[in-house]
């Protein structure tokens, strides 16, 4: 294949990037994909953390899902060996912070722990973190359609397709940090419509649930922390994979997914 502008650009990067700069609180990561491509997958890191004490932290203002800060200082992401990381403290004393980070040519690591220092117990500590993807031509589609998860004794199904499932067999939620448990696991891909190749997301067995949004096209894997007493503090790691070939093909090739 003949070189061009839109196949130069070779490997993966990691950047710090920038989605609605009115919202200077918010944490995106630039990722792109580990094929020849211009484009950019946009990681909202995290997008929300729900907990006991409310919503304390989002990267944005909804009025519909009021958060107890919406006034917060930008933070700088630091540039580390293959990657990016922050740290934040938020006006109760909660501290959290995240890497994303290439662990090999088509594997991006994630982490993100959270430090309760509230002087109070943080529980029913659950996540939002969202991979946008209308920034990336190939996956930004505005369905459901090319979203898959796997269900028990059927494989790959389409997400709307697996939520219509009547047997809940599964371990993780389909829906907005909860919904019927029907997928077997704790992973979420989207096709691309160039080739036959994906992105899947995961945080494996801190994944709670899976979902996405048509209408403003992206996927998410969706992660949970465990109660932390005062002073305590938990970490969870995630992946994003970049995969060429087919749904079953990526399983066989990445069984801890």
């Amino acid at each position: 294949m003949s070189e061009s502008y839109e196949t130069q650009a070779k490997g993966m990067r990691i950047l710090p990037g920038q989605w609605r700069p009115h919202y200077p609180f918010e944490q995106i990561a630039w990722i792109s994909p580990s094929w020849p491509s211009q484009d950019y997958l946009w990681l909202d890191f995290p997008e929300a953390i729900f907990t006991n004490q409310g919503l304390i932290f989002l990267s944005h203002i909804n009025p519909r899902v009021p958060s107890l800060y919406t006034d917060l200082p930008a933070v700088v992401w630091r540039r580390e060996p293959d990657g990016i990381a922050f740290e934040r403290t938020l006006p109760n004393g909660a501290r959290f912070g995240g890497r994303v980070a290439k662990e090999n040519d088509t594997t991006v690591a994630m982490s993100l722990y959270l430090e309760n220092g509230t002087g109070k117990p943080l529980t029913a500590i659950t996540l939002q973190t969202c991979l946008f993807l209308r920034a990336c031509s190939e996956f930004a589609d505005y369905t459901m359609d090319n979203k898959l998860v796997h269900v028990p004794r059927r494989g790959w199904l389409p997400f709307a397709q697996a939520r219509q499932e009547t047997e809940e067999r599964g371990l993780f939620h389909l829906g907005w940090r909860s919904g019927p448990t029907v997928s077997d696991r704790p992973v979420m891909i989207t096709l691309s419509n160039k080739a036959p190749r994906l992105v899947a997301m995961t945080w494996h067995s801190h994944t709670l649930s899976l979902i996405g949004n048509p209408n403003h096209p992206c996927m998410h894997a969706d992660p949970c922390f465990p109660d932390l007493e005062v002073g305590r503090k938990a970490t969870i790691q995630g992946h994003l994979y970049f995969f060429e070939g087919s749904p079953q093909a990526f399983l066989e090739a990445h069984p801890e997914a």
